[in-house]
This record gives C-alpha cells, sequence and structure tokens, in this order.
C-alpha cells in the first residue's frame, strides 16, 4: 500500500469512525432481540420516558469503528434527555458482531494494533445492510411497541448520517431527521481523493493509485479484504463510494437538519456545502449548520460547553418538528 494511503487508515480509523473519546457504556431498559429474515438476531436497545403517553421515536446511528454503539457518548448523553419537556424513547440498533474495546487507565477507549473485528461485524457491516436492519427493528416496534405514536425522529452520524439518510428517506412515518459529518453532496469516491491526494507533489499519480484500489473495490465487493481499516472491509467501501445522499434527501417530506464541521479531517466541507446546494429548490424544509473550527464530530467543537450546546441545539431542533404534519 502506498505511504499516504497508510497515513490515511490511521486517520479514519480516529475521524471517520466517530471513535469517542471515553468509554461510556450505555445502559438501555431493553435489549430486544429481532430476526433477521435468515434468522440471525439484531440487538434493539430502547430507552422508554417515565411519560404514560405516547411519544415518538428517536433512533440514533453512530460511525462504523466495530465497537458497540452504546459506547457511543452521544447515546448516553441522549439517554439523559429523553424525560425532558418533549419526552421521547431512545432506540439504538446495534451493529453485528461488535467488538469490546480495551480501555485504559483513565477509563478511555483505545484501539491498538491488536484490535480486531469480529468475523461478524466483516460479513455483515455495509451501508445497506444497515439500512436493512434499521427498517426491520422499526418493521417490530411499530408492531409491538405500543409506547410509540408512530412517529419517527433520525439522528445519524458519519457513517450512520449515510444511513439514516436512507432510512429517513425510506420509512414515512419520519417526521425529523438530522445528519451529521455526512456530507452528502459528493461521491464519496471523489471526496476521497480531495482528502488523500492534497498534499502528496505528485497529485496526478495519488489519484491514479487510489482510482485503481476504489475500482478493485467495485469489480470484487468482498468481506473478505479490508482497505483502510479493518472496520472498512471492501463490501463496506462498496456500499459507500458512488452514494450522494442529495439523491433520496431531495424527496424528503421531513424537515432536514445537516451539522458539519468546517474544519472536519474525515468528510470534506465542500461535500455538506454541495449539499446544501443542491438542497436548493427541493421543497424540503432544509437548515444547514456549518461549525467554525470543528472537526468530525459534535465532540469535536472548540470546548465541552461547545460540544453540549451543539447536542442541545440539535435535540431541540428534532424534538420541535414532532408532530407536524403540515410541512
Amino acid at each position: 500500500m502506498p505511504a499516504f494511503l497508510g497515513r490515511m487508515g490511521a486517520l479514519l480509523l480516529s475521524l471517520l469512525l466517530g471513535l469517542p473519546a471515553a468509554a461510556a457504556n450505555a445502559v438501555f431498559q431493553d435489549v430486544l432481540k429481532v430476526p433477521r429474515v435468515d434468522g440471525s438476531l439484531l440487538d434493539v436497545h430502547v430507552q422508554r420516558p417515565s411519560s404514560t403517553g405516547k411519544v415518538p421515536l428517536l433512533v440514533y446511528i453512530d460511525g462504523s469503528l466495530c465497537i458497540p454503539s452504546t459506547y457511543n457518548e452521544s447515546v448516553a448523553w441522549l439517554l439523559e434527555k429523553s424525560d425532558g419537556a418533549r419526552p421521547f424513547a431512545l432506540a439504538v440498533i446495534e451493529k453485528p458482531g461488535p467488538t469490546i474495546p480495551a480501555l485504559n487507565a483513565e477509563g478511555n477507549i483505545e484501539i491498538g494494533p491488536d484490535f480486531q473485528c469480529s468475523a461478524e461485524f466483516r460479513h455483515r457491516y455495509s451501508i445497506d445492510q444497515r439500512v436493512i436492519d434499521h427498517l426491520r427493528a422499526l418493521q417490530h416496534l411499530n408492531r409491538h411497541a405500543s409506547w410509540w405514536n408512530g412517529e419517527l425522529l433520525v439522528w445519524g452520524f458519519s457513517d450512520g448520517a449515510r444511513i439514516g439518510a436512507q432510512l429517513a428517506a425510506y420509512y414515512p412515518q419520519t417526521k425529523a431527521v438530522a445528519l451529521v459529518g455526512v456530507g452528502g453532496g459528493m461521491r464519496m469516491a471523489d471526496s476521497m481523493e480531495a482528502m488523500v491526494c492534497s498534499a502528496p507533489a505528485d497529485t496526478a499519480a495519488c489519484r491514479e493509485s487510489l482510482r485503481k484500489e476504489m475500482d478493485e473495490i467495485r469489480a470484487a465487493p468482498v468481506p473478505t479484504r479490508d482497505w483502510m481499516g479493518e472496520s472498512n472491509t471492501y463490501a463496506t467501501w462498496a456500499s459507500r463510494l458512488d452514494a450522494v445522499e442529495a439523491n433520496v434527501l431531495r424527496d424528503l417530506k421531513a424537515p432536514l437538519l445537516v451539522v458539519h464541521g468546517e474544519r472536519d479531517g474525515s468528510v470534506p466541507v465542500a461535500s455538506a456545502r454541495k449539499l446544501a446546494e443542491l438542497m436548493q429548490g427541493s421543497g424540503v424544509v432544509f437548515r444547514y449548520r456549518e461549525i467554525p473550527g470543528m472537526r468530525h464530530s459534535l465532540w469535536g467543537a472548540a470546548t465541552p460547553q461547545a460540544s453540549e450546546a451543539l447536542h442541545q441545539e440539535v435535540l431541540e431542533w428534532l424534538t420541535a418538528q414532532e408532530g407536524d404534519s403540515e410541512r
């Protein structure tokens, strides 16, 4: 592998995949076992508010690193907010076969050279499969969750935002969508070129080498080979490379909020700006927030206080749209 790809692999491991800063292993009220069509089981984590009435369901979808979604700091943050002024239930549809991460002396997650993703994760994780898994979980909840009012709120981050874009587009009862660090206006293949080939002196050679790698992925999208980190199999990359989320987001009936960091080193801000441009004239209620100085995630803001405020802003925006069907 060329040196620039090796460096990019390390960068993706810490940024693109949404690695949380601390191991806040969130504990939910219920963990439902929901069968896929082949009989394998999805873990669906559900937290209901103390409210006795029917409430909307907020689904949070995190990045692609093969650790449990319950270790995501935003999930832990949301668990504390479900009993707010606008109560909601929280659901997290777990990734297949996640690996429990090692912790250092401070309780923070460490992904070292011996870290491995499970065979199940490598076999099943792709954008397409995760969209299907979420739709299956919602089908189950729609049938069995008597506390759910049927309205869906979608909050996705990084790979989870790519999944969330499709989930929101394909689920008719979606009431509001917030996507963080997604880009969405350019093919990921083009974004990768912009990121990987910006520094090398011979940019043309860099782009040629990168395109050859991506063509190889498209030709053989197998789960047994990886590229830029073992969370990223050829099968996973094949489900990302040519996707432009604007293609489905322009047909949303739900309001859409997109938040992107001006200093995002994983998904170029140019892709998010292009999405904002493409959403114009679509008829979708759309808001674009570009945060100066912010990196890939909401936790990458200038200060912890700014990160907290951004989380609160996204949650308030999502829950304020709930119940408004005249948009």
